[in-house]
């Protein structure tokens, strides 16, 4: 465990579908951490969006990124409003200015394999 017993996650919990769905992984998190004593939590909450681009001109503020950069980790929720896009039209996307950002090669989203009954048809499987 680090010298100050907590993991500082920087909570960027995006548009759309992000806040809603940002609220039940902390909750998820909260819970792994009540049931683990030795593990602590700290979270920081931050804007960043197509909202805070069509606000403020900025996709994310300079706050947002010092934020990012000083947390341990950082829990990113979905991002971009299809309506919100830069003068260019490309969509707003933090997340993928974050990856510049601190040069890391991609987004990587945690996975769960399962093994599949019969029931279940395999996801690449296509029916004739």
């Amino acid at each position: 465990m680090r010298a100050n017993d907590s993991f500082h996650i920087a909570v960027l919990p995006g548009d759309g579908i992000g806040p809603e769905v940002m609220a039940p992984a902390l909750a998820v998190l909260e819970k792994v951490a009540a049931s683990r004593p030795e593990l602590k939590f700290r979270f920081t909450e931050a804007p960043a969006g197509a909202g805070h681009y069509r606000d403020t001109g900025s996709s994310m503020p300079e706050a947002t990124i010092k934020l990012c950069k000083e947390a341990d980790a950082i829990l990113l929720g979905a991002c971009g409003l299809p309506h919100i896009r830069y003068p260019d039209n490309t969509e707003i996307m933090p997340q993928v200015e974050l990856r510049f950002m601190f040069e890391l090669y991609a987004g990587v989203r945690s996975r769960m394999s399962r093994a599949q009954s019969s029931a279940q048809p395999s996801v690449a499987s296509t029916s004739s």
